[in-house]
């Protein structure tokens, strides 16, 4: 009887629809403790794909899903897509392509889901194990150089209130790498003044400890003691405020380096730039990998060490700017085997005597 029972619960679980399991899944990472960003993006994820089997005319049962159906999904998102469709704000965008790097997030979704389906008792074996991740471009990423970074810095007039704050921002993401989310999160009373430092909470409310440096230290309480507004109400306590005293968001974040890009004329300039930026400069200057991983935040030091290729680069990029040798404005010479001169003639001793 009890096997007749479980062949029965396995069958009522296969017949469970798509949009009810992914409903249980977001739910189980919520009691986990995933962020609210990741829960989001996981339902946007697992939408497309929802949708995508709903316009195909397919069934939304989990007995009916197979792994080509996520082929055959793969492969319609690296072809010619209709962006935001389906979100409440944005309208749709047609004739669009997604990133390969949004693809193989894509990808990682649903191997994750398929996961999730298998250790709940759902499928007998993941779904989607044999769902291949597509190959990402190996992109380098051009930090901004020394001479970027005093080119920016002088678009800025730290003698108002939205320039004063931009400086401060921009001088503390580059000497921390702080992430924009992290930025508009920071507290006033997060600082620590007197030692230096600074708590960060990262990616999966990860607590860190920054190190502040002097120059850093200075403009920031420049700005805390003569430009930052009085907040709009007494619980808010974030560093970075807008003028009428409420918290930034990222969203505002992204648009004042949209701005600033525009101003300084590097138009490559974002946030996350800026940390790369932080992580390239701190090992030219002769910092380690340990501790950039540490006050980075990354969890494992395979990106940490990434910055090891960025360095190489942006020294390589000083010494052909900066070479000893052109410096002095030594022209350089033609070397070749050039022409051979003749050899000298011997007299004979038939000439020497006629003479």
């Amino acid at each position: 009887m009890s096997h007749k029972s479980e062949k029965l619960r396995k069958k009522e679980r296969m017949e469970i629809t798509l949009p009810l399991l992914i409903e249980y899944y977001t739910a189980a990472k919520q009691v986990k403790g995933c962020s609210k960003k990741t829960l989001v993006g996981l339902t946007s994820n697992l939408g497309k794909f929802v949708r995508y089997l709903t316009q195909s005319g397919h069934s939304l049962k989990l007995a009916d899903l197979t792994i080509h159906d996520a082929r055959r999904f793969i492969t319609s998102l690296q072809g010619t897509v209709t962006k935001y469709e389906g979100h409440t704000l944005t309208p749709p965008r047609p004739g669009c392509t997604y990133s390969p790097q949004t693809v193989h997030k894509q990808v990682t979704t649903l191997r994750a889901f398929s996961n999730w389906l298998h250790q709940e008792g759902y499928t007998a074996q993941p779904l989607f194990a044999l769902l291949d991740l597509p190959k990402l471009p190996q992109t380098k990423i051009e930090v901004l150089s020394p001479e970027e970074i005093q080119q920016v810095l002088a678009c800025i007039n730290p003698k108002t209130f939205m320039g004063a704050r931009v400086y401060a921002m921009v001088i503390l993401m580059i000497d921390s790498g702080l992430r924009a989310g992290e930025l508009v999160g920071l507290k006033l009373a997060d600082v620590d003044w007197e030692r230096g430092v600074f708590k960060v909470f990262g990616k999966g409310s990860k607590e860190r400890f920054v190190p502040l440096g002097a120059t850093a230290k200075q403009v920031l309480l420049r700005y805390v003691q003569a430009f930052r507004p009085k907040p709009a109400r007494p619980n808010v306590d974030n560093l970075f405020l807008s003028l009428d005293g409420y918290p930034l968001t990222v969203n505002a974040i992204t648009h004042i380096m949209k701005r600033l890009a525009k101003n300084s004329g590097i138009p490559r300039l974002h946030a996350h730039l800026l940390r790369h930026t932080c992580g390239v400069q701190y090992l030219v200057v002769g910092g380690d990998t340990k501790s950039l991983q540490m006050f980075l935040g990354h969890a494992s030091p395979f990106m940490t060490h990434h910055y090891e290729q960025f360095k190489d680069e942006q020294v390589t990029a000083q010494h052909r700017k900066y070479s000893p040798i052109d410096a002095l404005g030594v022209m350089p010479r033609r070397f070749g085997r050039g022409r051979q001169a003749a050899p000298k003639q011997v007299p004979s001793e038939e000439a020497a005597s006629a003479t």
